[in-house]
């Protein structure tokens, strides 16, 4: 009896010292059942409520890096801690999840102004709600650049020189910093003249603009695409930033050219020793100015039989536009009957292109004429009448 009374008070015994450490036990269990995580997208100036604690998104430091900064808070405690933190490493904050803290890691950074994090905590704080800071409804100190790019003519022909145009302009609140042009290699299709590469000032102040302008001439035809060209700058801070302009397309057609015509309007047949007018018509049909226009003209036929004088279908034009005309005249006079061959040859140039163009055209010279020659057989006839006659009277007495 006494052996047994002993068994029961030693298990009372025990069953008092075990169960507190069972009580603990369960408590532990319990907490590890009520720890969640959570994953969320938020922007430089959003927060995210979780129970009592913000975790506010403060700034991108790099994107390269993994680097982003935050503000953790607690409402209604001293509680507040600003950190940088690295992308895919657990960051504790008010002793972590495991005393009912935040444990927060950064999972993706998108880009320099979004980025997705992963929160664990207990259970009871709820999900993450997100919110806009104070700091976001003001305005933030930064620059931001506009690019354009433009070319004189969408529209030009081989040869021809095409004018672009960059304006970078700093539309931000800010002044942009070690601001540059990236360089982009040249096209194949232009000859470039000056002002390539093209540069701008380093620093622009908010409200301000540069342009740079460089000059390159056509080479080939067809359709091109000026790419787009991009602005390097960096803010305050020493965050960078690159801002791009829409790209050019511009066309390139044939050369243009110009195409010479000589309309020769010659005169009629000329009577000996008389006057003939020639007149010469000088047109451009193409569609390029025609200059340095030298027209020359030369008997083909030796001799005197036709008079030309030096020069006289000689003549110069400095240019002869697309659709323009020319005329001048000149005089011959016909010194022997027949029919003479004048050349003309117009010389010129068209974009620096020498060309050539010729004609001929006939003149003729009509035999001269004898007015009383028709009257010389009749002579023989009335000398021998005459005799004839003066024998009768000689015969008759």
């Amino acid at each position: 009896m006494g052996l047994i009374y002993i068994v029961l008070v030693a298990l009372l015994a025990f069953s008092i010292i075990s169960a507190p450490v069972a009580a603990e036990a369960s408590e532990d269990e319990k907490k590890d059942s009520d720890i969640i995580t959570r994953d969320f997208s938020f922007r430089v100036g959003e927060g995210v409520r979780i129970g009592d604690y913000r975790v506010e998104l403060t700034n991108v430091v790099s994107v390269m890096d993994g680097l982003v900064e935050v503000k953790v808070w607690k409402r209604a405690s001293q509680f507040e801690d600003w950190r940088v933190m690295e992308s895919r490493r657990d960051v504790n904050l008010d002793g972590g999840q495991d005393r009912g803290g935040l444990t927060l890691m950064v999972t993706e950074i998108f880009d320099r102004d979004t980025v997705r994090m992963r929160a664990t905590y207990r259970s009871d704080y709820g999900y993450p709600e997100k919110y806009i800071t104070e700091r976001a409804l003001v305005p933030a100190s930064i620059p931001k650049l506009e690019v354009s790019t433009s070319a004189d003519s969408p529209d030009v022909r081989s040869g021809d020189e095409v004018k672009v145009t960059i304006i970078v302009r700093n539309v931000g609140n800010d002044t942009a910093r070690d601001v540059a042009l990236q360089d982009l290699p040249p096209l194949p299709q232009f000859r470039y003249v000056a002002g390539y590469p093209p540069k701008i000032r380093n620093q622009l102040q908010p409200g301000e603009s540069d342009t740079a302008i460089y000059s390159m001439v056509a080479v080939t035809e067809g359709e091109v695409t000026i790419p787009a060209m991009s602005a390097r700058y960096a803010d305050s801070k020493g965050t960078i930033y690159t801002e791009s302009s829409p790209s050019v397309k511009i066309e390139i057609k044939p050369r243009r050219k110009p195409d010479i015509v000589m309309e020769v309007q010659q005169p009629a047949p000329i009577d000996h020793g008389g006057r003939g007018i020639i007149n010469v018509s000088i047109r451009n049909e193409g569609d390029g100015s025609a200059y340095r226009v030298e027209v020359r003209g030369q008997l083909r036929s030796d001799g005197d039989g036709l008079r030309l004088e030096a020069g006289a279908l000689d003549r110069s034009f400095f240019e002869i536009p697309p659709g323009g005309r020319e005329s001048y005249s000149a005089s011959v006079i016909g010194a022997r009957g027949g029919s003479y061959v004048i050349d003309l040859k117009a010389s010129y140039q068209g974009d620096g292109e020498a060309m050539q163009k010729e004609t001929a055209f006939e003149v003729a010279v009509l035999e001269r004429k004898f007015e009383y020659l028709y009257y010389l057989p009749i002579v023989p006839v009335v000398i021998i009448g005459i005799w004839l006659y003066r024998r009768y009277k000689e015969y008759k007495y």
